[in-house]
């Protein structure tokens, strides 16, 4: 395996609360990486971390051998998907996925809106390369927002709780494209709480306590009989029955 991301010894403060505290992590290219814990343990900050997007006090952290210092250090390396969509209201579901291609790639328009149609048609919403983000669902805009996210051909894809504004169905609709991201092989790190949705492609969960990593294997090992305590007190907290059929 090839390591892609190293993260070493790092903390990460606000104010007087310690949100990560001498954590250590590594992820190799084509894993698929899930953070698991409770609220306020420190998941969507790594991730952040890890993307440039907030700053670390002690440690390191490289992707590819290249430091990460800010979003530039990292720029076209990562794609990242949000919770909320962040979505132009004003450009079509083609220009919010063709526009970027435009403006940071210095792509021709023709040229964008080609493989902004190729990335639509990937999400399965080439048919809707016309309409606007408030004609279409929840799940549909977070298909877009991935598309948007995948045209800067990112080395790693970060979701930070992707589907916890949409109900189970739309939820569904974005974690079977994630899935099949995991299919191609794309390097990702997925921040949710819906354990069920990737059972059947996470390659490692890893579970965060206080900002520390607390646990860490595959799925089987991590929701199987497991002699940790927090793990197994969180996993009661949320539904994973269907894992242990």
């Amino acid at each position: 395996m090839v390591q892609l991301i190293n993260v070493e010894n790092i903390s990460k403060t606000f104010g007087d609360k310690v949100v990560l505290n001498d954590l250590s992590l590594t992820i190799d290219k084509k894993e698929v990486v899930t953070l698991i814990g409770s609220s306020g343990c420190g998941k969507s900050t790594l991730v952040r971390c890890i993307a440039g997007l907030e700053s670390i006090q002690k440690g390191k952290i490289t992707i590819d051998n290249t430091e990460v210092k800010n979003v530039k250090s990292v720029a076209g390396k990562i794609g990242m998907v949000f919770q909320n969509f962040n979505l132009f209201p004003h450009y079509t579901v083609l220009d919010n996925v063709s526009k970027p291609l435009q403006t940071i790639k210095k792509m021709k328009k023709s040229e964008a809106d080609e493989l902004g149609r190729e990335l639509l048609k990937k999400v399965h919403l080439e048919d809707q390369a016309s309409q606007y983000p408030s004609t279409l669902s929840g799940g549909q805009k977070q298909r877009v927002a991935i598309a948007r996210a995948l045209a800067m051909n990112p080395e790693i894809m970060i979701f930070d709780e992707p589907t916890s504004s949409l109900d189970p169905e739309l939820a569904h609709e974005v974690f079977e494209t994630i899935r099949d991201l995991a299919e191609e092989g794309q390097t990702m790190i997925i921040v949710t709480h819906q354990i069920n949705a990737i059972k059947n492609f996470a390659t490692r969960v890893v579970f965060l306590s206080h900002g520390k990593i607390a646990a860490q294997g595959d799925v089987e090992t991590m929701f199987g009989k497991s002699d940790n305590e927090e793990l197994n007190k969180f996993l009661k907290m949320v539904d994973f029955d269907d894992l242990k059929e």
